[in-house]
């Protein structure tokens, strides 16, 4: 895990934008890292009356500039207090800009939301945010929840959960939760889900066999334990449907915030990076894909 010196935080001024300040005043307080809050101006697109061209750009006037920015240097004043920050706005498409930023400006965490809403939080995290998770190289801290826990309101966090899919990139993952987890003196705590046997595959699934499955796999994560030089953090194997598992014990241990290995963009990658996604959408807590 590299040092975070540098966050960069989207803002489209909604509420749930609001309520992911205490994780970025926590993360960049603890590393004294410098915070960007980038809001990007949509550019407007104009359909001629003929249909016969292309839509036409029309330029965002100047004024939807000023106003932006204005409402920018008022967004989250109080929340963010005593923090190096600079206050952005760009136009263009939203996705594209974010992504360029943290390539141009070395950018080192990205804090964002998602938007789902009741139900529909199981299906739906926003396009931009989704966007962001498939395009940014550097982890991503994303949040569906109204209300930050109350051990932000302290500076620190209390319990952190690390979802290993013992897949390639899963020390990267443990790296990132470990570090966390020591430099806020929190709680780490490890979980790996053996996926469900498919119900068209003719399988006996005795007890014996998944307590073999669950010791093959509790093997597994104590090795990767053991050559990262970690020591001392609880382990849970679970069997069932991987995204609905993993929350469902970070809901059970009151963890604030679960770390996850969103997988590489080409190449290989263990079962957890399908179902990164998902669990991001049905977290009710911060998930920090890395």
């Amino acid at each position: 895990m590299p040092p975070i010196s540098h966050i960069l935080v989207p803002v489209d001024f909604s509420e749930r934008c609001l309520a992911m300040m205490p994780y970025v005043r926590t993360i960049a307080g603890h590393y004294r890292a410098d915070v960007t809050l980038l809001h990007v101006v949509n550019p407007v697109y104009a359909i001629p009356e003929t249909g016969l061209s292309a839509p036409v750009l029309v330029p965002v006037p100047q004024w939807v500039f000023k106003e932006k920015s204005e409402q920018l240097e008022r967004f989250a004043v109080s929340e963010l207090m005593d923090l190096s920050v600079r206050r952005l706005v760009y136009e263009g498409d939203p996705e594209t800009q974010i992504a360029a930023f943290t390539r141009t400006e070395d950018v080192h965490l990205v804090v964002i939301p998602t938007h789902g809403y009741g139900v529909l939080r199981r299906y739906l995290i926003g396009s931009i945010t989704a966007k962001v998770l498939d395009d940014v190289r550097c982890p991503v801290l994303t949040g569906t929840q109204a209300e930050a826990p109350v051990s932000l309101a302290e500076g620190k966090l209390s319990h952190v959960v690390c979802a290993i899919d013992l897949g390639p990139r899963s020390a990267d993952t443990l790296a990132w939760a470990f570090r966390l987890a020591q430099d806020f003196g929190a709680r780490l705590s490890l979980v790996h889900v053996i996926p469900s046997i498919s119900p068209g595959l003719y399988v006996t699934f005795t007890s014996r066999l998944k307590q073999e499955w669950e010791e093959i796999a509790r093997k597994d994560v104590e090795k990767l334990q053991r050559e990262a030089g970690i020591k001392g953090v609880s382990i849970c194997i679970q069997e069932g449907d991987v995204p609905r598992a993993v929350c469902s014990f970070a809901h059970s241990i009151g963890a604030d915030l679960l770390v996850v290995g969103r997988g590489a963009h080409v190449g290989g990658g263990g079962r957890l990076r399908t179902n990164a996604y998902a669990i991001i959408r049905q977290a009710d807590c911060a998930v920090l894909s890395v």
